[in-house]
């Protein structure tokens, strides 16, 4: 499954309202079971890469996670993602330069997109 970068942005905004009472409601668990498999692989990926806090709650049906909140590298990555103009803004550049979307891509177009909608 290739990454989809809007399935990414709306999974750091949802773990970041998260409280602790809602943590068995954000299981993302392996694609065979869960209610969202895309969610549930992007989940699991964020996790792997030190961007979401959780507990592992994988199984004989694949990789799960019970997400807690984020890390110090979700929170930056959520900043940069956040703002929709500037989400916008950063898909946009990418798509007309070529551009392939990596963390440290989106990280760096986030500062020109940003820049550019303020006039700098």
């Amino acid at each position: 499954m290739k990454r989809n970068w809007d399935v990414i942005r709306e999974l750091l905004i949802e773990v970041e309202a998260l409280d602790q009472a809602q943590f068995e409601d954000l299981q993302y668990g392996a694609p065979s079971v869960s209610r969202n498999p895309e969610k549930a692989v992007h989940m699991v990926l964020l996790w792997k890469a030190g961007f979401v806090e959780g507990v592992d709650s994988s199984s004989d049906a694949g990789d799960a996670v019970i997400a807690t909140g984020l890390t110090w590298a979700g929170h930056d990555l959520l900043e940069t993602m956040r703002s929709k103009p500037v989400w916008d803004q950063v898909k946009k550049i990418a798509q007309e330069k070529g551009i392939e979307l990596t963390f440290d891509a989106v990280k760096t177009l986030g500062r020109t997109a940003f820049a550019a909608i303020i006039g700098g």
